[in-house]
């Protein structure tokens, strides 16, 4: 009798080591999956954040592609646009700028014939462009009124524009007056090619050294007038320099 007990508390132990030991085995089977798809749970959110981060960085790169598209239109619409003559003007006015007294003995440039308050500003060239062209451009919109050989410049054209509301004339001195394709009339528009500075201490430049005298004549009457001899007399023109860029 107490073997038979004995037996069967046995294979009770047995079952239930069994019973445990399945248990846990299923347990950890079904934990296993658990982990992997919270692991891949969190790669696809990462994935999402990522795409939601490159779709923003997209629409932030064409948005500001579009407005500086925008401001390039808005400044090319722009009517009162000035473009330099010349590349680098401001840093080319280094001998006569607008407004100096020059006289034959306190001139920066020796010789000298003139005398009188400069009305313009000089553009000057470099050492390397002696000897090349040197493309002249329009400073601003506006009709041809004259181009013509004239003393103390050799060749000169002077174009009609408007110019913060006023209107003005732009003298350009010192061109060769044959490579100036434009006819009178013709309206130029800023930055179009107007012509050629004349070769240096030729007929073209009137014997004077390579450079751009350029002048900024206000109201619409044609004055080339290089120097003037009063100080008032400047009010009638514009510094160049403000509309050099």
């Amino acid at each position: 009798m107490k073997k038979k007990l004995f037996l069967y508390i046995m294979l009770a132990l047995i079952v239930a080591i069994i019973i445990i030991v399945a248990i846990f085995l299923v347990g950890k089977k079904t934990q296993a999956p658990s982990g992997s798809n919270q692991s891949l749970v969190t790669s696809n959110q990462q994935a999402a954040i990522s795409g939601q981060q490159a779709i923003s960085n997209n629409q932030q790169t064409i948005g500001n592609n579009n407005q500086q598209l925008i401001n390039s239109n808005q400044q090319i619409q722009n009517p009162g646009q000035t473009i330099d003559p010349i590349a680098g003007a401001l840093g080319r006015i280094t001998k006569k700028p607008f407004g100096i007294f020059i006289t034959p003995k306190t001139s920066p440039v020796q010789p000298e014939r003139f005398q009188g308050y400069h009305s313009g500003s000089d553009l000057e060239t470099t050492s390397n462009e002696q000897d090349t062209n040197v493309s002249v451009v329009a400073l601003c919109d506006g009709k041809l009124l004259e181009k013509k050989m004239a003393s103390g410049y050799g060749g000169v054209a002077v174009q009609a524009c408007t110019l913060d509301g006023q209107s003005v004339t732009i003298v350009y001195g010192r061109l060769r007056l044959g490579s100036i394709s434009a006819k009178i009339g013709d309206k130029l528009k800023a930055g179009y090619f107007l012509g050629n500075l004349g070769t240096g201490f030729s007929s073209e430049s009137d014997g004077e050294r390579r450079h751009l005298h350029l002048a900024i004549h206000k109201g619409s009457n044609i004055n080339i007038l290089g120097y003037v001899g009063s100080k008032s007399q400047l009010s009638e023109w514009l510094d160049p320099v403000k509309y050099l860029n």
